[in-house]
Protein backbone atom coordinates (compact mmCIF):
# COMPACT_ATOMS: atom_id res chain seq x y z
CA UNK A 1 0.00 0.00 0.00
CA UNK A 2 1.43 3.62 -1.03
CA UNK A 3 0.03 7.17 -0.88
CA UNK A 4 -0.75 8.37 -3.74
CA UNK A 5 -2.39 12.06 -2.58
CA UNK A 6 -2.70 13.73 0.66
CA UNK A 7 -4.49 17.01 -0.27
CA UNK A 8 -6.88 19.67 1.30
CA UNK A 9 -9.77 19.69 0.00
CA UNK A 10 -11.86 23.54 0.28
CA UNK A 11 -15.53 22.68 -0.66
CA UNK A 12 -18.10 25.75 -0.67
CA UNK A 13 -21.37 25.65 1.33
CA UNK A 14 -24.35 26.37 -0.24
CA UNK A 15 -25.42 28.24 3.03
CA UNK A 16 -23.87 29.31 5.87
CA UNK A 17 -23.48 27.05 8.68
CA UNK A 18 -23.29 29.21 12.15
CA UNK A 19 -22.89 27.87 15.50
CA UNK A 20 -22.02 30.11 18.67
CA UNK A 21 -18.42 29.23 18.36
CA UNK A 22 -18.68 30.84 14.91
CA UNK A 23 -19.72 30.70 11.13
CA UNK A 24 -18.37 28.94 7.82
CA UNK A 25 -18.57 29.32 4.41
CA UNK A 26 -16.66 25.98 3.60
CA UNK A 27 -15.84 23.22 4.54
CA UNK A 28 -11.92 22.07 4.89
CA UNK A 29 -11.61 18.55 4.56
CA UNK A 30 -8.16 16.57 3.63
CA UNK A 31 -8.60 13.55 1.33
CA UNK A 32 -6.04 11.07 1.27
CA UNK A 33 -5.63 8.39 -2.06
CA UNK A 34 -3.78 4.69 -1.20
CA UNK A 35 -3.38 2.45 -3.74
CA UNK A 36 -1.77 -1.34 -3.66
CA UNK A 37 -0.79 -0.84 -7.63
CA UNK A 38 -4.66 -3.08 -8.91
CA UNK A 39 -7.14 -1.30 -5.57
CA UNK A 40 -7.09 2.20 -4.84
CA UNK A 41 -9.19 3.39 -1.59
CA UNK A 42 -9.54 7.17 -0.51
CA UNK A 43 -10.95 8.92 2.43
CA UNK A 44 -11.57 12.06 4.10
CA UNK A 45 -11.65 13.47 7.30
CA UNK A 46 -12.35 17.33 8.93
CA UNK A 47 -9.94 18.66 10.81
CA UNK A 48 -11.12 20.21 13.98
CA UNK A 49 -9.86 23.67 15.23
CA UNK A 50 -11.10 23.31 18.56
CA UNK A 51 -8.89 20.46 19.16
CA UNK A 52 -6.28 22.15 17.87
CA UNK A 53 -6.25 20.56 14.30
CA UNK A 54 -5.46 21.98 10.81
CA UNK A 55 -5.80 21.00 7.36
CA UNK A 56 -1.87 21.02 7.28
CA UNK A 57 -1.19 19.80 11.05
CA UNK A 58 -3.66 16.40 9.84
CA UNK A 59 -1.57 16.07 6.10
CA UNK A 60 1.43 16.29 8.69
CA UNK A 61 0.64 13.24 10.74
CA UNK A 62 -0.82 11.33 7.77
CA UNK A 63 2.60 12.23 5.60
CA UNK A 64 4.53 10.79 8.63
CA UNK A 65 2.81 7.27 8.37
CA UNK A 66 3.45 6.77 4.82
CA UNK A 67 6.52 4.89 5.33
CA UNK A 68 4.46 2.25 7.69
CA UNK A 69 1.89 2.08 5.13
CA UNK A 70 4.44 0.87 2.48
CA UNK A 71 5.69 -1.39 4.89
CA UNK A 72 2.33 -3.56 5.69
CA UNK A 73 0.94 -1.10 8.02
CA UNK A 74 -2.29 -2.88 9.14
CA UNK A 75 -6.17 -1.26 10.53
CA UNK A 76 -5.16 -2.51 13.85
CA UNK A 77 -1.80 -1.04 14.11
CA UNK A 78 -3.19 2.10 12.32
CA UNK A 79 -5.29 2.97 14.74
CA UNK A 80 -2.49 3.24 17.96
CA UNK A 81 -0.06 4.81 15.56
CA UNK A 82 -2.25 7.68 15.03
CA UNK A 83 -3.74 10.16 17.84
CA UNK A 84 -7.59 10.10 18.39
CA UNK A 85 -9.25 12.48 15.67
Amino acid sequence: MRCVAIEQISSALKNTFAISRGSKTSAETVRVTLTDGDHHGRGECVPYPRYGETPASVMQQIETICPALESGLDLARLQSVLPAG
